[in-house]
């Protein structure tokens, strides 16, 4: 294959599509597999409970190892503190995460599942400061 270079754009290609990708026949040195890294999750859940009766929605899909993005924008304030409650006992009890991911949304993951969060404010006045 040749290289990807043109001399009309400082040497080197732009993103057009119009060329192939370097295909690899032989895996790296040392290379592994996603699977073998970290399989993840057949699927997740997203909530939006407007009511604490989803409880127990919550709970069935997190024992079953399965994450649930839960959205409480839809509760008053009374019932959302209620589920965050009931979510924190749930994810104490079996040994899983709770992540928030913005104002009012968590991220429950089961006891196999490990969250990476990779995105913090860098100070107390930006834009993900919001309670």
């Amino acid at each position: 294959m040749g290289a990807l270079r043109d001399e009309h754009h400082n040497g080197w290609l732009m993103p057009s599509g119009n060329y192939s990708a370097a295909v690899y026949e032989e895996p790296w040195d040392g290379e592994e597999t996603l699977q073998n890294v970290a399989p993840a999750p057949a699927k997740i859940v997203s909530l939006r409970p407007t009511g604490f009766e989803s409880a127990r929605t919550v709970g069935e899909h997190i024992r079953a190892s399965v994450p649930v993005v839960m959205d409480l924008t839809e509760m008053s304030e009374a019932e959302a503190k209620r589920m965050v409650d009931f979510a924190s006992g749930l994810i104490f009890g079996t040994r899983g995460g709770i992540e928030r991911i913005a104002r009012r949304v968590f991220l429950l993951t089961p006891a196999d599942v490990e969250v990476t969060v990779i995105d913090r404010p860098l100070d107390e006045t930006g834009f993900y400061n919001q309670s």
